[in-house]
């Protein structure tokens, strides 16, 4: 018994100790009027970026691709993605603040809130 425990000890320091990435998991919306809005999915370990737009009046959303840069060590962000639609800004920057991201542009201010898990339709 004494050999399995020291054998399966490093395994588990390793698991346990494994950060998790800051923008890991949906990022949704908050909006003035408390509605549904949109959901930010990041690609962990790359920079691509996937946007699933507000609820339409029939339920269904769309889709946004786009790219992103994220600096750990100050937690600014950067985005490259028509979050608003096409003929408003792609580019986009702000910062993580704890379970706060906001994203700032010409064209206005977004902010989301981190939510557990993944999107599902």
């Amino acid at each position: 018994m004494r050999m399995r425990c020291a054998f399966l000890l490093p395994f588990l320091f390793v698991a346990c100790s494994r950060e998790q990435h800051p923008l890991a998991g949906n990022w949704t919306q908050v909006t003035a009027d408390a509605k549904a809005g949109m959901t930010l999915e990041f690609e962990v370990g790359g920079a691509r970026l996937n946007v699933h737009t507000a609820p339409a009046a029939d339920g269904g959303h769309d889709h946004v691709h786009g790219t992103y840069t994220f600096d750990a060590a100050t937690k600014q962000l950067t985005v490259q993605a028509p979050l608003l639609g096409a003929g408003k800004a792609e580019a986009w920057s702000g910062s993580l603040d704890g379970g706060k991201l906001q994203l700032s542009s010409p064209d206005g201010k977004l902010e989301f809130q981190h939510k557990e898990g993944d999107y599902h339709h």
